[in-house]
């Protein structure tokens, strides 16, 4: 036994301390993905409401006379159609519009509008008072329409006829008009004037449902376009039901993320659908699909 030591203690070997880390293990898989748009959307005439007392236009009883280019992106604030010599004015929110608005309604398309109002710099939060009482149509959100209304140049009421202003979750790149949509043509209740698309990219995973305990809103991942870089996302939204394609897609990017190293090779198997954010959207360029 001392002899042991003896030998080790004068062995001539250099020791020294490293500190060790404790952390989770982790694992990567590479799964294919689709790059497109975060949504697609159709603008239809509104029908009127049984309680409206708006215009003809409004009513869908009108004449087009201005419509948007395929290619065109409208945001917020901004024309998207016109009928009868009035615009029809782009808001953001996913409530579409379906009645008039005025001073005493409620409901969550006065939230979305008074929302609206404010990032236009029509009124002020503090005007509005707390975000809890925004989906009160007041005197402040009827005052601040009327600015609207007159950068619109249309008649300054304070109240939103159904029909001014057609509501999309957010930008709108125009891809089409509506099959019977025309300049000068007819602007009937419910047709379609125009189909969109939202200017954010997606990118869309087929997930083997075996992985999906594997992967959570938040996680990190590592997209590789087509060009072969690469560009940060985030997950943005996991599927809780498995679906079964009715079609194949071609894939055109692959998205590398944390979870479980086994990986489905059976394409026509149920699938969840993973949703991630691109941390730059600008990378994506003007890729689609």
């Amino acid at each position: 036994g001392s002899g042991h030591q003896a030998a080790g203690a004068s062995s001539g070997y250099q020791t020294g301390t490293a500190t060790v880390t404790r952390q989770s293990l982790t694992s990567q898989t590479e799964e294919d993905a689709t790059l497109g748009d975060a949504g697609t959307w159709s603008v239809a005439v509104p029908a009127s409401s049984s309680s409206s007392s708006s215009s003809s236009a409004a009513a869908g009883s009108g004449t087009f006379t201005w419509l948007p280019q395929a290619g065109q992106v409208i945001r917020q604030g901004q024309q998207i159609y016109g009928v009868s010599g009035s615009p029809v004015v782009l808001l953001y929110g996913p409530v579409p519009a379906y009645r008039d608005l005025s001073v005493g309604v409620t409901g969550a398309d006065v939230t979305e509008l008074n929302r609206d109002l404010v990032h236009l710099g029509y009124v002020t939060r503090a005007a509005l008072g707390p975000e809890s009482g925004w989906d009160y149509y007041s005197a402040e959100t009827a005052y601040a329409v009327g600015q609207l209304q007159t950068r619109l140049g249309v008649t300054v009421t304070g109240t939103l006829p159904l029909g001014q202003a057609a509501f999309l979750p957010g930008p709108a790149l125009v891809t089409g008009l509506g099959t019977t949509t025309s300049l000068g043509g007819q602007a009937a209740a419910g047709m379609v004037v125009l189909t969109a698309t939202s200017v954010t990219p997606v990118v869309t995973i087929d997930l083997d449902p075996s992985l999906q305990s594997e992967v959570k809103d938040g996680d990190q991942v590592s997209i590789t376009l087509p060009d072969g870089s690469t560009t940060p996302g985030v997950v943005s939204q996991v599927g809780r039901v498995a679906t079964t394609p009715s079609s194949g897609s071609s894939d055109s990017g692959s998205s590398s993320q944390s979870g479980s190293s086994s990986n489905s090779s059976a394409s026509s198997a149920a699938t969840i659908t993973v949703l991630v954010s691109l941390t730059h959207p600008k990378a994506a360029g003007k890729l689609n699909q």
